[in-house]
């Protein structure tokens, strides 16, 4: 007789900072939505919190596997935290500003029958979506990596992505673990998600959306109630700026960035402001850190620059 295929474990991984009232809205409708599902186990690490969550959690939901530190880390340790503890073979990322719907995660573990999928994103439900769904597509331009979002019809199938943010989405433990988790190089927020899935483009793996699993976002996480503005930009392009130092291996393209970066320094500003000229310092404080784990991800990737911008632009 057939043996009928086992679904693979699961792992629900959701850092949280401060974030008891979220937490109280959005972890029932988590914990019914995946109730009674063998192999799952949902993991909460409790970010250094000072507002009761840890004994929220051991009150209310004592099957929950509490990871509580002793200080604030930030989200990305944080994540990485969560990854140590974990056991399932995929690790689904949520948010506690997000709340899942019913048949969220059936979908976006489908996918990864395919061997060569990495991450899963589930599509997100926000006051910006308006029914559509939200399409980044990555370019090069003036030397510097960005992307395009583009509001679209839902697909009815799964699509590539050069990312999908950890608010809600699936990644391969093996594959991730094998990257070396979130890359603290963009503390305290911004940029890891991009970077973990564009090193995964780079060795072959895929990166998807998957339409059929939704999740809403409420937008109320803790990033705007940590850093003022200013703060948040030039954390934002201090990342931006070393994600291509560390990342960006082809010599045409980097010649690029580097003949641009004095007009871009002087000219930026004048359109974005302060937060540019400040994240570039932070960046370049951060320069030999970045130069040292390019050395360490190795030489030429199996999958290059260009040809990554070419398929995902194809994709999208």
């Amino acid at each position: 007789p057939e043996t009928a295929e086992m679904s693979p474990t699961v792992s629900v991984v959701l850092p949280v900072y401060n974030g008891r009232a979220l937490l109280e809205a959005n972890l029932p409708v988590l914990w019914n939505a995946t109730r009674g599902r063998d192999g799952l186990e949902v993991i909460v690490v409790d970010d250094g919190s000072t507002d009761g969550t840890a004994e929220f959690l051991r009150a209310r939901f004592p099957e929950i596997v509490l990871v509580a530190l002793s200080s604030n880390q930030g989200v990305i340790r944080a994540r990485n935290a969560g990854v140590a503890e974990a056991t399932g073979e995929i690790l689904y990322f949520l948010d506690s500003d997000v709340r899942v719907r019913e048949g969220f995660l059936d979908p976006v573990l489908d996918a990864f029958s395919d061997p060569a999928v990495f991450a899963v994103g589930s599509r997100e439900i926000s006051p910006q979506t308006g029914g559509k769904i939200i399409v980044a597509t990555p370019f090069f331009r003036f030397g510097l990596f960005g992307h395009r979002y583009l509001a679209r019809d839902i697909p009815r199938r799964a699509f590539l992505a050069p990312f999908v943010p950890t608010s809600h989405a699936a990644y391969s433990r093996h594959k991730l673990l094998s990257l070396g988790g979130f890359d603290d190089l963009y503390r305290p927020i911004y940029w890891e998600d991009v970077d973990l899935c564009y090193r995964a483009w780079q060795h072959g793996w895929r990166v998807l959306v998957e339409p059929a699993s939704v999740a809403d976002h409420a937008l109320q996480g803790t990033t705007r109630r940590l850093y003022s503005p200013l703060a948040i930009q030039s954390i934002y392009w201090k990342n931006r700026f070393l994600f291509i130092w560390k990342n960006l291996r082809d010599r045409t393209l980097l010649a690029q960035h580097l003949a641009w970066l004095p007009l871009l320094l002087l000219g930026l500003p004048v359109v974005r402001g302060r937060a540019v000229p400040r994240g570039f310092i932070g960046a370049f404080g951060q320069l030999n850190e970045a130069l040292a784990k390019r050395r360490r991800d190795g030489g030429r990737p199996a999958v290059s620059d260009r040809e990554i911008l070419s398929l995902l632009a194809r994709g999208a």
